[in-house]
């Protein structure tokens, strides 16, 4: 799989920066059309709903939604990405005005237009125990006890420590943690939260979880074991 990343991972990881990525897949183009709006009634709008509820949705953005509510709830800049992969259409909003650092939602449209899957890698918001972008495992760990583990094996890629993602997964709820490795402190830290519908389709970085790739691991793992992890 051709893999497209751009991710700054954050300099000071306790200091809460943001990161930015661009998943797998086709290369990003800019979205076309880009309605002028105020970075101040932008940063209203999204500062009141900001709790990620499992299954559900991420702030006031719903499973089930439109393409045309995303774009309401998230308007468009030109920083904004759109793109097309194997699971559909990927709409990158950048959260560049959060005060803890930049970020994004990813929101993962099927073809019908409806929303799927929504992935928050941005401090803006957080479950409702409190978990965020950069959180370390073990806040995860102790507010969620029924997770399977799993990795995908793609190419290891240095912006994200080299080392494959690590998912825990509640298909039940409907949520999804994934883990990439910050080796400057030599632990993984949380990348992204991920929503999607409870026992339906799940695209992890734009595969499919039949792919050869993605790899089941003992639960709350947070490495592959030693005959998963791809060569470095």
């Amino acid at each position: 799989m051709k893999l497209v990343m751009t991710l700054i991972l954050p300099t000071a990881l306790v200091l809460g920066l943001s990161s930015r990525a661009t998943l797998p897949g086709i290369r990003p183009v800019p979205l076309a059309a880009m309605s002028p709006q105020s970075s101040e009634a932008e940063t209203s709008s999204l500062s009141s709903q900001v709790v990620i509820e499992p299954g559900l949705s991420v702030g006031a953005l719903k499973l089930g939604d439109t393409r045309d509510r995303a774009v309401e709830l998230f308007p468009r800049k030109d920083e904004d990405q759109e793109w097309q992969n194997s699971c559909g259409t990927t709409l990158d909003w950048v959260d560049a005005t959060n005060r803890t650092g930049r970020g994004d939602l990813f929101i993962r449209l099927n073809k019908k237009g409806k929303i799927f899957q929504i992935e928050s890698s941005t401090t803006r918001f957080h479950t409702s125990e409190g978990i965020t972008t950069f959180d370390h495992a073990e806040k995860v760990a102790s507010a969620y006890k029924d997770l399977r583990a799993y990795t995908l094996l793609s190419t290891p890629d240095p912006a994200r420590g080299d080392r494959p993602l690590v998912f825990w997964i509640d298909k039940k709820k409907g949520i999804a943690f994934v883990f990439a490795y910050y080796p400057k402190e030599r632990k993984r830290y949380l990348y992204k939260i991920i929503v999607f519908e409870p026992n339906k389709t799940f695209c992890p970085e734009e595969e499919t979880t039949g792919s050869s790739k993605w790899q089941a691991i003992p639960s709350y793992a947070l490495e592959p074991p030693i005959e998963l992890a791809p060569n470095p």
